[in-house]
């Protein structure tokens, strides 16, 4: 009797993987880049909201400077995620990450612009 030949299992193309830091990095940049935005719409409902309340406008000066520095680390995390991935994050993510990191700074700039003028 002949052998039966056993059938082989295919395999499935993979993506190229990623080392395992780029992976942390990336998380690591998703995650500034949310608390950045959480810090944003903090800081603007507490500059909203706390017109003649001095702790309300105290604390949104905390949370646009937090922003700042946060959105800072995540445009530099998002410098090293896009040279370092294979496999590049989708460019309506890049667009989004770089408005929210950016977008405190320039309020932190205009903000001091209209105390110097």
């Amino acid at each position: 009797m002949a052998k039966k030949a056993k059938p082989r299992k295919r395999r499935k193309p993979q993506a190229p993987g990623e080392s395992r830091s780029v992976e942390f990095l990336t998380v690591a940049w998703m995650l500034a880049v949310m608390t950045t935005l959480v810090c944003e719409v903090g800081g603007t409902l507490a500059k909203i909201f706390g017109e003649g309340n001095l702790r309300l406008s105290l604390l949104a000066g905390y949370l646009l400077f937090a922003a700042a520095m946060l959105g800072a680390v995540s445009l530099v995390m998002l410098a090293a995620v896009y040279k370092l991935r294979k496999v590049k994050p989708p460019s309506g993510i890049i667009f989004f990450s770089a408005v929210v990191g950016g977008t405190p700074m320039i309020v932190l700039l205009f903000s001091w612009l209209q105390e110097r003028g």
